[in-house]
């Protein structure tokens, strides 16, 4: 009896393998600069006026998850990444003049973010990927001028782009076959909204559309 149970410890002891190996990694940045210039002079007679403002931000997240182990004659795992990438930037530009004067200025919001996540599992015969990409970009610019003479000019807007991923991958191996499988969906979507803009007498201004795009892709596989 003792010989037989010791034999049967042995034979389960032997049937049950843990070989893992995972790994999973995020990178995210981000960056926001604003610039805004102005200038106004008058001869003679007259009065001129110019103010501009700009304000960015960009704003990152990621993530990353893997495991995989194999217990007796079962392996499996999983990989899973997500993240998004957001920026925007507020412009607004005035001029305005009187008489014998004239006046300009430019406003401009700058602002770039990008985030990837990787995730990877190896376990027995199971093993797979999954990883992501997204950037996103803004640079949105307005100025006006008005004189010399009578006018006023104004313009300004607030542009923003957010691009965003998920995968995930994932198999399982057993006696009775295996099953694997992956997904992944990205997208990117930019916006201009507040938009005001005009002129007045001998004024006028432009206007870049906003400056903001994004990119964003996803990769996944699993056996």
């Amino acid at each position: 009896m003792k010989k037989n149970i010791i034999a049967l410890a042995v034979l389960l002891a032997t049937g049950v393998a843990m070989a893992t190996v995972s790994n999973a990694a995020v990178s995210t940045g981000t960056g926001a600069s604003t610039s805004t210039t102005s200038g106004a002079a008058s001869s003679g007679t007259g009065s001129a006026f110019s103010s501009q403002s700009a304000v960015a931000g960009a704003s990152a997240t990621g993530a990353a998850n893997s495991f995989g182990t194999t217990v007796g004659p079962v392996s499996l795992g999983a990989a899973a990444v997500h993240g998004s990438a957001t920026t925007f930037g507020t412009v607004s530009s005035l001029s305005a003049t009187s008489g014998n004067a004239a006046a300009a200025g430019t406003a401009n919001a700058a602002a770039g973010a990008d985030s990837f996540s990787n995730a990877a599992y190896h376990s027995g015969p199971a093993g797979g990927a999954a990883s992501g990409g997204a950037i996103s970009v803004t640079n949105n610019s307005v100025s006006t001028a008005a004189g010399p003479g009578g006018g006023i000019a104004w313009a300004g807007d607030t542009a923003g782009t957010t691009s965003g991923y998920s995968a995930s991958a994932g198999s399982i191996h057993g006696p009775g076959g295996a099953l694997a499988g992956s997904t992944g969906t990205s997208g990117s979507t930019s916006s201009v909204t507040g938009l005001s803009q005009g002129a007045l007498g001998n004024a006028g201004y432009s206007n870049n559309g906003g400056g903001s795009f994004g990119l964003a892709g996803t990769a996944a596989n699993s056996h």
